[in-house]
């Protein structure tokens, strides 16, 4: 059975020996950590919902962590990066609705000025964003331009695995907060991913973020299988190093429902925005990364709900990562962008205004691959593009543009918009200004840092 075999509950063990552990790609060996992220490959997409949040727990666990410890004003501002799968189209989120050329390229597809929530210098946002407009107004809500990297790749796996990476010629297999939790030696219980699944930018080399999965957190599977997961833990040593390592994993996945449970369980979750979904498993949260595929309605709402909850529990994590799919509009894009802007908008301000006051401050991150292009298609759509804008919104943010806006005329030798800010100066302002750390122990090489923190 290779590592990507979906096991079931009947699966019989495989037979290594007893002082022998399976090797993993790049030839490292089976830790506890890495068994645990490995997990979703190992029991199959039901079990991971299961299984990542358990892990979470087990570190809460085994560092004395409680609900209402220890995070405090002096561990400064929590990051929360958002990732809109399938490359939102910036032309027609931040629209520079004055400029002829928008009009000229974008015929039936250009939204209607007159409906367009002005900001200045002839850009507007798009009508259904009318609360991060509020948060313009405010001050709280920066808007960073052209923003890219040399030779983009329209690949949307490829450019995920960029942006997520900071490393435009793919010389780094790590994420980049992966290599600060590396470069700091911060617990994995400082990163967190909401979702099923643990996104490259919270993979370490040798610490990883954890994934939590939507509520109700419970043991995956039938009464059985709940049953074998529960033995994981029994196992008592000496035992081969590899079954402690699943013993010990067995072990932390009885913790989670008993400690981070009551947090989620209906009476203690605090909903900002109203979500009713915080129920719908796995699931719920399910997207097509690659593709963009939509998730079920609320799914936004969900993750940062989960989110306020955690930080007003005062759980100690400094990075959060949420995701959010749909935006790959190669047809009737108008109506699904329409929909898609509205859920954000619904879902990022009323966040931020739930934890108004806390006494640490909230940075939002909004970003995707890659921008759309500017001519639209013959389908109601727009095509896979290159610079984009990058939204950053926070109690704490010094709202405004940033970066130069690009050309919608001088395009490159495919149509699309030329980056004028390199994606890796967003990280590096948010590094030096939010996580606290030298990016350059992160990134490869030095980018000019922004004002907008």
């Amino acid at each position: 059975m290779s590592p990507s075999t979906p096991m079931s509950p009947s699966t019989p063990m495989i037979p290594w020996t007893p002082d022998e552990q399976p090797p993993v790609p790049g030839g490292h060996r089976f830790s506890r950590r890495r068994f645990l992220a490995g997990a979703g490959g190992l029991m199959g997409a039901a079990a991971v919902a299961g299984v990542g949040g358990y892990w979470l727990e087990g570190h809460l666990a085994s560092h004395g962590v409680t609900v209402g410890s220890t995070a405090s004003a002096s561990d400064g501002p929590i990051l929360v990066v958002l990732t809109l799968y399938g490359g939102n189209d910036g032309l027609n989120t931040v629209i520079p609705y004055e400029d002829p050329a928008y009009a000229s390229a974008r015929g039936p597809m250009a939204v209607d000025p007159s409906t367009v929530l002005a900001l200045r210098d002839g850009f507007g946002l798009h009508p259904s964003l009318a609360q991060f407009h509020g948060l313009w107004q405010q001050g709280r809500l920066a808007v960073v331009h052209g923003v890219g990297y040399p030779d983009p790749n329209l690949s949307h796996f490829a450019s995920m695995d960029i942006w997520q990476s900071a490393s435009p010629d793919g010389s780094q297999p790590t994420g980049w907060l992966g290599r600060w939790l590396d470069a700091t030696g911060e617990d994995p219980l400082r990163a967190l991913a909401i979702g099923p699944t643990l996104p490259l930018e919270l993979s370490g080399a040798k610490v990883q973020g954890g994934a939590v999965p939507p509520p109700p957190l419970q043991l995956p599977g039938t009464p059985a299988f709940q049953q074998a997961l529960t033995a994981l833990g029994a196992s008592a040593p000496p035992v081969p190093a590899l079954q402690g390592d699943v013993a010990a994993s067995g072990d932390d996945l009885m913790l989670l429902v008993r400690q981070l449970g009551p947090l989620f369980d209906g009476s203690g979750s605090a909903s900002p925005a109203g979500g009713t979904n915080l129920e719908g498993g796995a699931g719920g949260l399910a997207i097509d990364q690659g593709g963009g595929g939509r998730a079920d309605g609320g799914v936004l709402t969900d993750q940062l709900d989960m989110i306020g909850t955690m930080i007003k529990a005062k759980v100690p994590t400094k990075a959060f990562a949420v995701s959010f799919g749909g935006f790959d509009t190669h047809a009737g894009q108008l109506a699904t962008q329409k929909a898609l802007l509205a859920e954000l908008d619904a879902a990022v301000p009323a966040f931020l205004a739930f934890l108004a006051g806390n006494e640490r401050p909230v940075v939002v991150v909004i970003h995707t691959e890659f921008g759309r292009r500017v001519v639209a298609n013959a389908s109601g759509g727009t095509d896979h593009g290159a610079a984009n804008v990058v939204l950053v919104a926070g109690h704490s943010v010094k709202g405004g543009f940033y970066g130069d806006a690009p050309s919608l005329t001088k395009l490159d030798d495919n149509g699309n918009l030329q980056y004028s800010t390199d994606f890796r100066s967003v990280y590096a302002t948010v590094l030096d200004q939010a996580v606290g750390v030298d990016p350059g122990s992160v990134l490869d090489g030095r980018f000019p840092t922004l004002a907008f923190l």
